[in-house]
């Protein structure tokens, strides 16, 4: 009699069981793969616009407007930052005046990018948000560039959960503000426009929801699965230091301190010039020098980095001669980033009696 060796019904069903179980795993590596890879890919694509933010700051001395994200291939203005620097006609708008902030997609033409680089690690268009007062900046006032964007760690957002606060005390001025917000809409893409120009549908989530609406508050937080509050989003923040600081440490920018003395230095170069113009006497050892009452034309255009009139103060109104006692001359002030006189952050410099006596006597008393 013949004896046939083999599995039993129970092995083969134990071995199938066995078998189900690791590639289970493998497929549930794979995903968990393909997941980093996704998130990894998005993060570098950020960083990549960043540093093209950076290049085109040191080009046009601003940051762009977004681009429309309604727009399809083909259409004019696909990719191209919006018109009208300030206030970036065409995309969705919210605030106003200082706070206003705009919202588009990155534009990857304007910016020298591919239009691949401008979508993240699902495919969908980057949202691109940026305070518009950074959009119409120039070579005088770029070292003063601000933001007004909030960022929180929940929705809705409040002064309790904005992880982005860091004012002085006894100042009015956040410099911890962010200039612009750089968003990826993560795996489900609720919210985020396709590259077709087609937004998909808004997120159901308030945490998710705070990242599709148009306005100057951000959520970021860790993943979320919960189905209540879901949140995938992948969000790069950036601030005026964050923008402006590799131009600075290049020497290509200069920072707002340098900036500011600058303009001081040609202030008390202004000033100097119009005391010796209309110094009084022509005799030696007779010779006065007045200081003006008041900043003249030329100069009364002058402001600091934040676009606010720099300050002249005449201490002394007796014209300076060679025996006049030491004592304050003028002050030379700026507000600073918040504008506003007496607050922690005021710049000024002080001119004396015998500094400007310095600078008379190679005219000669």
């Amino acid at each position: 009699m013949n004896k046939h060796s083999g599995f039993s019904l129970i092995e083969m069903a134990v071995v199938l069981v066995i078998a189900g179980l690791i590639l289970g795993a493998v497929m549930s590596m794979g995903n968990a793969q393909i997941t980093q890879s996704r998130i990894s890919t998005t993060k570098s694509k950020e960083d990549a616009v960043k540093t093209a933010l950076i290049s085109y700051i040191a080009r046009n001395k601003r940051m762009p407007c977004p681009a429309v994200p309604t727009l399809a291939a083909g259409t004019p203005g696909y990719g191209v930052e919006a018109t009208t620097f300030g206030t970036c006609d065409g995309v969705p708008t919210a605030g106003a005046g200082a706070a206003r902030v705009v919202v588009g997609i990155i534009p990857w033409v304007s910016l020298g990018m591919s239009d691949e680089a401008a979508s993240d690690g699902y495919y969908n268009r980057f949202t691109y948000a940026v305070t518009s007062n950074a959009t119409n900046l120039n070579v005088n006032s770029v070292a003063g560039m601000k933001g007004n964007i909030t960022i929180h760690t929940a929705a809705p957002p409040t002064a309790s959960n904005q992880s982005n606060d860091c004012t002085p005390a006894g100042g009015f001025y956040n410099p911890c503000s962010i200039v612009a917000v750089i968003l990826s809409h993560g795996a489900n893409a609720n919210g985020a426009y396709t590259s077709g120009g087609t937004k998909i549908v808004d997120p159901t989530g308030v945490d998710e929801l705070e990242n599709a609406n148009i306005d100057n508050a951000f959520v970021e937080k860790d993943f979320s699965a919960n189905l209540a509050t879901p949140f995938d989003d992948i969000l790069l923040a950036l601030n005026a230091s964050d923008l402006l600081s590799p131009l600075t440490l290049n020497s290509s920018l200069k920072d707002s301190n340098a900036a500011i003395e600058h303009n001081f230095d040609v202030i008390a170069g202004a000033i100097a010039t119009s005391a010796t113009a209309n110094r009084i006497g022509l005799l030696p050892g007779s010779r006065t020098y007045p200081l003006p009452a008041a900043l003249t034309l030329p100069v009364i255009s002058t402001s600091d980095p934040w676009g606010n009139r720099i300050i002249y103060t005449r201490v002394t109104a007796i014209p300076i001669a060679a025996t006049t006692p030491d004592g304050p001359a003028y002050t030379i002030t700026s507000y600073g980033p918040d504008g506003v006189s007496g607050g922690a952050d005021d710049i000024i410099r002080n001119i004396s009696i015998s500094d400007l006596q310095a600078t008379f006597s190679t005219y000669g008393w």
